[in-house]
């Protein structure tokens, strides 16, 4: 009964895949491998779980791939195929193995190029009993995390095989592999079998298998019957289950073929018997191991045979299976069958034939390879066994190569055929008449396409017999013929135009013939480029231009790039058309100079441009002559050089100089020389000259026709020569600065200067032990201060008490003269510079402190010995000096904070302090508490109150309380109080459980880490029954900050409880905002000010009596502002402020110093603000900036607050750099500018930069200049550090052009700003000369002109302005009549009608401003005492226009305006001033007339 069940539900599954199998198209290669799914589920247990990998028979193509789950396998699928050359075949093995494969051999095949996957952990073969639960786990690696399918005995594991399945995959924990787990829970006998797993990523993929046994009876899983393709081999093995298993056999038409054992005992590992094998009619069946049957070709005549599986186990049960075998051929195809002789238009059809082949059988159709597009409207109709492709109506587009393609389960194969027709030409590109350029390559075209590929053959008519002939033959080389019909002419001539004919022609239908004209046009061209013609002035000259070319011929003519103005009557212009072009003609009636050049003809057509060049030359008097320079000047003599003119021939020149720019040149000196035909370069050496002289000279050319003008005049200078005797009345004095000397002297001699003294070198060697220290030489350039009388410097920054030798030497352009001879002088003798190192300080005792500090080195200063400064917080500094490195300083405060200083002086003064250093003397025993007060508060108990002693002499570690009765001589019983429970600054104390009616005493003592102090005052105190009211609250003086809060405690005891009351004063405090009575009978005072100081007095009182405490209250307030006062210095600001006046107790006070500068940012001058500075009332601000202006704030604090801040502005000394008025600081040759950096004055301020920028005279564009020269040994105050005074003290200019005059632009800048000067200065010629200014001065008849012109504006302007005046005067008139009757009306409305206060404040001003009541930049005010009358106009304000919305004033309501305001305003005793109703654009409009001032 269960094979039939079996038998049927396989044939439901088979009828199924066909069904399916049946919907699919050829090709499509997904369709074959989707599988009913339906289907499956339906036999599931019965069919679908037992067929391998493969053997589905919907998908029959893929070899190797009989996978049930396809749409999971399609990535990895492997596919062979086998081509030949006409027909290409698709088979699929169709073997046992296909559907249960042996593992090893099918994951092979599936695992082709599969190397980057590998599975690195995996399960081993597994016996269990059933009912037990089992997990298989596989781990694997690749590029990119793999997924794992499972199978079982080749069929895929999936979420719907059974529910007891889970399949699960996660990463593992390094995240480099995937692990893979099978878990089966409750296995059954039916859960055996061979598993895999299978790890694929992309197209790789890898295989591990092993066999889980499950105890039980042996059983055989069924399978549909396998299909396999004729010719191939065939694997089968028999899926079964169930465990012991002894031997598998296999049967064939009821004989046994193969029969293996399996051995009995689980622990051993499987051995395989030697494979047998048995020949049947040529087939031979090979045992493989597992008992897999090997059939090594099927035939077609085994279709339908069945094998059978037999298992056995060893109790003697077995279970068998049948599985039959459905032997399939693949298609083969005829010859494709296509009609021969086809024309375009016709009926075509393409057979394509089945010969042998099972079906079912499909069809599809490819075109040239491709899918066949549906432009074409090609029909296909197909059959069982042929299918058909019909063309309606043929055509060219359908020409080319057919292919048939025949699909079934096992095979593909195709045929392949031609189809043409014969197709008459047709023109792709008719030819049409052309016109081609002579002398140019000509291209003519003529294509057309149809089947035969069409002939095509160009013909020329020969226009003398009438005849056509072949291009080719006419032409005789040149001429070209493609095959697509392109005619190319290489070099077209005049022979080439004529009638052509393209014929065109296939054999089908009837030819093409098109005949065309191919014109040949003549662009414009000249027989030669140009010519040359000569002539003189005043002559008559002829200019011919001849074109060729076809017409229209167009000419243009030229001068030098520039078109020829006919307009004058000098010039005429013809032009004649000829035979073969145009003749243009120019006539100049009498030429002029101006008409030399080259004249272009240029002429153009249609076809062509082309230009004809006349040079013209014209013979005129000589040109001055050119590049006339200096070449050499000395201190007596000077040479010239010229360049020839280049134009006219020259004979001789004429030379013209003078010694003043005050000679007329008519009074100059003239020197004829006749030209050197040989030289490139005219010369000329002028003697006996005077040395440190300005000269100018100028040079023309003649010839026999005349004497050509000037040159522009050249300025030199003769050399000068270095100053020859030394400065004199050298003096040197020291001056109150340490380290600072004063050097004067007198010039030297007129006669020996040799020239405009530039400055003086100043040499400072200074002298130690008799001998000279090089390296501290000071050496300083000092310009000129005025060309006579005493020069004097100060030369600083030298050694302190140190002796100098001083020489003096000056300097002009041409170099130094000699010093002068040494004066000797000593520096002054200067504080310490450096503060004493290495501070300590300790305490020594309670009331002594030892410092030590190390020694310092004093250098220019002899040093005495050393001042000590020390102060408490809250004193005044005081000092002790002494001459060694250690001082004990006695009679201190005990354990107090001292701030020490120490600084070295000598008999200069003091040198700087070090930095201040905190110590404290060491502790001692405290003294007395003070005060004690002892209460009764109750009959059996005492309540003590003191306060912390008034010197404590050390930190309070602890208090004790002695009480002992009165009447007793034993011990005082001790309590020991911390400091901690001190509240409202004192301390209390219960005393309980003490006799009533006894007497007690009671004192207090203190103690530090030195021991106990001193006893508190001894007070008794009586017990009784009656408790007297009693204030445990110890008053006193308490000081507290203004703004603060103050508690004043009222602490009281007594039966019944006292009432309370405050009094401030004497006064009674009842409600006050500012007074607070809390619960415990304190008084909380908020706010506190000045108002509030005085006695506080809380009084306690009930029926035995009363007690009462006093607070005296004093509010310190916070320090007033500091007055500042400001010296300013070059670096540096010095400031001294007072002390404010003391009010009540006196109170450390500290000061907070910034400053900024200009808009910069606020900062700190000194960091530390906790170091008490109250004593200090002066201070140095260093490092500042030159010449800048600096704003200062300081602010005075206490412990209660900080003042309000006091703003100082100061500017420290110095200004911008001056720079010197003239160029006597210049030297230049022919490449290089030199410049004295030193005739900059620095005003003060060291110079930091110099900028320098040039540009050749006339030009718009500055360069920026480099300095080329290394630094010179000339340095200004080389002791003075990051200054422009250690750089070189010249700035050189290089690579300049000779004989050039240059703008200069020296930019200096330091710290109080920056100066830009600007100087004219010339580099000398090759030969070192100088040249002469950039331009001759001015004329004296130009200035005449601009003077003339200038006289003739004014009087044109003044006669339209009285033209003007005169035509208004009228209307102004009446508009000033207006003016005062308005005022007078508007009068009487002021007197009744208030004012607004803003308008009382309105001023008139005469230009445009907003009025407002902080103005300060009234121009005047009216005063209501005078009269006088104003008339002014505004500008800017058109007629009628209205005033911005935002400056109209309240009130005002009705506003005039007018652009022109002329008014007259009269002020009397008892009237108001009027103003003026209108004002500019900005300015407020009138409401009403003033109020007058009342003074």
């Amino acid at each position: 009964m269960n094979a039939v069940i079996y038998g049927f539900t396989v044939s439901v599954l088979i009828i199924a895949i066909a069904a399916n199998e049946l919907t699919c198209r050829n090709g499509n290669q997904d369709c074959h491998r989707i599988i009913n799914k339906q289907a499956i589920s339906a036999t599931k247990d019965a069919a679908s779980s037992f067929l391998s990998p493969g053997i589905s028979p919907d998908t029959p193509r893929n070899k190797g791939n009989y996978d049930l789950s396809q749409s999971e396998r399609t990535l990895h699928t492997s596919k062979t195929s086998s081509h030949r050359k006409t027909e290409r075949r698709e088979s699929a093995s169709h073997d046992a193995t296909s559907r249960f494969p042996d593992i090893k051999t099918y994951r092979h095949k599936r695992d082709i190029g599969s190397g980057n996957v590998v599975i690195t952990q995996h399960f081993n073969d597994k016996f269990i009993t059933p009912g037990e639960d089992i997990s298989l786990q596989c781990t694997a690696t690749a590029d990119r995390p793999p997924r794992f399918i499972w199978e079982r005995d080749g069929v895929g594991i999936s979420l719907n095989t059974d529910s007891r399945y889970t399949v699960g995959q996660v990463m593992s924990p390094s995240g480099m592999e995937v692990v893979s787990h099978l878990n089966i829970s409750r296995t059954r006998v039916n859960d055996g079998g061979l598993y895999s797993c299978i790890a694929i990523e992309g197209d790789s993929s890898s295989t591990h298998e092993a066999r889980v046994d499950i105890y039980g009876p042996p059983y055989i899983r069924n399978l549909p019957p396998i299909k396999v393709q004729s010719g191939e081999p065939l694997r089968l093995r028999c899926p079964y289950y169930g465990y012991p298993i002894s031997k598998l056999e296999w049967e064939h038409r009821g004989k046994k073929i193969i029969s293996t054992s399996f051995p009995q005992h689980t622990r051993y590992k499987r051995t395989y018997y030697t494979n047998t094998r048995k020949r049947r009619k040529r087939q031979i069946f090979e045992q493989s191991e597992d008992g897999v049957l090997n059939i090594p070709k099927v035939v077609k005549e085994e279709n339908g045979d069945i094998y059978t599986c037999i298992v056995y186990s060893p109790s003697g049960e077995l279970a068998r299976r049948a599985f039959g075998i459905q032997v399939v051929e693949a298609p083969e195809l005829d010859e494709l069958r296509v009609g021969s002789g086809l024309k375009e238009g016709q009926i075509v059809q393409i057979t394509c034939n089945i010969i042998s082949g099972d079906p079912p059988i499909y069809f599809s159709w490819l075109k040239d390879g491709m899918k066949i597009p549906a432009s074409l409207k090609i029909t296909e109709r197909s059959a069982e066994l042929f299918s058909v492709l019909i063309i309606k109506r043929v055509s060219l587009e359908h020409c080319g190569k057919y292919t048939c393609i025949a699909t079934n389960h096992v095979g593909k194969v195709n045929k392949t055929t031609d189809l043409y027709i014969n197709v008459a030409p047709k023109w792709m590109e008719e030819p049409s008449n052309t016109s081609l350029l002579l002398g140019q390559r000509g291209v003519v075209f003529c294509n057309a396409n149809g089947y035969p590929i069409p002939q095509i053959h160009w013909m020329k008519r020969d226009a003398t017999l009438g005849i056509w002939r072949p291009v080719l033959d006419l032409a005789g080389g040149g001429v070209m013929s493609y095959p697509n019909g392109t005619l190319i002419i290489e070099v077209v001539s005049l022979s080439d135009e004529g009638v052509y004919a393209c014929n065109v022609e296939n054999g089908v239908g009837d030819a093409l013939n098109k005949n065309l004209w191919i014109s040949v046009n003549k662009p414009v061209h000249f027989e030669s480029v140009g010519s040359n013609l000569t002539t003189k002035i005043g002559l008559p000259v002829t200019i011919t231009c001849r074109p060729l070319g076809d017409n229209p011929i167009r000419v243009k003519w030229s001068l030098d790039g520039k078109a020829i103005d006919f307009t004058s009557s000098r010039l005429t212009i013809s032009e004649t058309i000829t035979h073969n072009g145009v003749k243009s003609v120019i006539n100049i009636n009498y030429v002029e100079g101006r008409d030399g050049g080259t004249y272009e003809c240029r002429a153009s057509n249609p076809y062509g441009v082309a230009a004809y060049n006349v040079h013209l030359t014209i013979l005129e008097p000589p040109t001055p002559p050119l590049d006339l320079q200096v070449d050499s000047v000395t201190s007596n003599s000077a040479k010239l050089s010229w360049r020839d003119t280049i134009s006219t021939h020259v004979q001789y020149y004429t030379v013209q100089y003078t010694t003043t720019d005050f000679v007329m040149w008519d009074t100059a000196k003239n020197i004829n020389i006749t030209r050197q035909d040989n030289d490139a370069r005219q010369s000329i050496e002028l003697r006996d000259l005077q040395p440190a002289t300005n000269y100018r000279v100028r040079v023309s050319s003649g010839n026999q026709v005349d004497l050509s003008p000037y040159t522009q005049p050249i300025h030199f200078t003769t050399q000068q020569e270095a100053p020859s005797s030394t400065p004199l009345g050298v003096q040197v004095q020291s001056t109150e600065n340490p380290g600072e000397l004063i050097i004067a002297w007198l010039p030297p001699p007129r006669e020996s200067h040799n020239g405009p003294l530039q400055g003086y070198h100043i040499k400072a060697i200074p002298r130690i032990s008799g001998e000279s220290g090089p390296n501290d030489t000071q050496t300083k350039m000092v310009k000129v201060i005025s060309r006579k009388g005493k020069q004097e410097t100060t030369l600083g920054g030298l050694l302190k008490n140190t002796r100098y030798a001083v020489s003096v030497s000056a300097f002009n352009s041409a170099g130094n003269g000699p010093f002068s001879l040494p004066v000797y002088q000593t520096t002054r003798e200067g504080a310490p510079e450096q503060s004493p190192s290495g501070v300590e300080c300790r305490g020594v005792s309670s009331s002594s402190l030892r410092i030590s500090w190390q020694p310092i080195t004093s250098h220019g200063a002899s040093l005495l010995g050393y001042t000590v400064y020390y102060s408490t917080e809250d004193g005044t500094w005081q000092n002790v000096t002494s001459p060694h490195t250690e001082l004990y300083i006695q009679a201190l405060s005990k354990y107090t904070n001292y701030s020490v200083k120490v600084a070295g002086f000598s008999n200069y003064g003091l040198g700087p302090f070090c930095y201040p250093i905190i110590c404290t003397t060491l502790q001692d025993v405290p003294g007395p508490p003070s005060p004690i007060k002892v209460l009764v508060s109750s009959p059996t108990s005492l309540l003590i109150s003191w306060k912390r002693p008034e010197q404590p002499n050390g930190e309070i570690t602890h208090y004790t309380v002695y009480v002992k009765p009165v009447s007793s001589t034993s011990p005082p019983q001790s309590y020991r109080v911390e400091p901690s429970q001190e509240t409202s600054r004192q301390l209390t104390f219960p005393l309980p459980g003490l006799s009533t009616a006894r007497q007690y005493e009671v004192f207090v003592r203190a103690h530090t880490t030195a021991g106990e102090g001193m006893p508190s005052n001894r007070v008794h105190a009586s017990l009784s029954s009656k408790v007297v009211p009693g204030v445990a609250s110890l008053g006193g003086p308490i000081s507290v900050g203004v703004g603060n809060s103050l508690l004043l405690a009222c602490q009281c005891v007594g039966t019944p409880p006292p009432r309370t009351v405050w009094y401030h004063k004497h006064n009674i405090i009842t409600h006050h905002p500012r007074f607070t009575r809390n619960h415990d009978d304190s008084l909380l005072i908020n706010n506190i000010d000045q108002s509030l100081s005085g006695n506080y007095t809380c009084l306690a009182k009930n029926l035995y009596g009363s007690d009462s405490v006093t607070y005296e209250v004093s509010v310190l307030p916070t320090p007033e502002p500091p007055i500042m006062r400001v010296t300013p210095h070059k670096n540096a600001l010095n400031l001294q402020w007072e002390l404010p006046r003391r009010i009540g107790k006196s109170q450390k006070i500290s000061y907070n110093l910034t400053w900024k500068e200009g808009n910069g940012s606020w900062q700190d001058a000194w960091s530390n603000k906790v170091t008490s500075l109250q004593s200090l009332q002066e201070y140095t601000l260093q490092g500042l900036k030159c010449g800048t202006k600096y704003s200062l704030r300081m602010t005075a604090a206490n412990s209660v607050g900080s003042s309000q801040p006091t703003y100082v502005d100061a500017t420290t000394l110095g200004g911008v750099p001056i720079s010197p008025t003239s160029t006597e600081w210049f030297w230049s040759n022919a490449s290089h500018v030199y410049i004295q950096l030193s005739g900059w004055d620095d005003n003060g301020c060291e110079i930091t930069k110099f900028e320098v920028d040039y540009r050749e005279y006339g030009s718009k564009v500055w360069r920026k200049a480099d300095n080329r020269i290394p630094q010179l040994e000339q340095q200004w105050n080389h002791y003075v550090g990051s200054s422009i005074l250690n750089q070189p003290n010249s700035f050189v200019i290089a690579d300049l052009t000779a004989a050039q005059w240059y703008q200069i632009r020296i930019t200096a800048e330091n710290s109080a700003g920056i100066s830009i000067s600007i100087y004219n200065y010339a580099t000398t010629t090759l030969q070192g000369e100088s040249i002469g200014p950039p331009s001759e001065y001015f004329d004296i008849n130009m200035l005449v002109i601009i003077c003339s012109s200038i006289l003739l504006m004014i009087c044109s302007l003044t006669c339209v302005y009285i033209l003007v005046k005169r035509h208004s005067h009228h209307q102004l008139t009446e508009y000033r009549n207006s003016l005062t009757a308005d005022c007078k009306s508007e009068h009487v409305n002021t007197t009744t009608t208030p004012q607004p206060p803003a308008d009382v404040n309105n001023r008139v001003y005469s230009t445009p401003v907003h009025l407002n009541a902080d103005s300060k930049h009234e121009l005047y005010e009216i005063s209501p005492y005078a009269q006088f009358a104003i008339g002014f106009r505004t500008f800017g304000h058109v007629d009628n226009q209205e005033v911005p919305s935002r400056i109209h004033m309240p009130g005002n309501s009705k506003s005039r305006y007018d652009s022109e305001t002329s008014f007259q305003m009269r002020s009397e005793s008892e009237e108001s001033d009027c103003v003026s109703r209108t004002t500019t654009l900005k300015s407020v409009p009138r409401k009403a007339c003033r109020v007058p001032h009342h003074r």
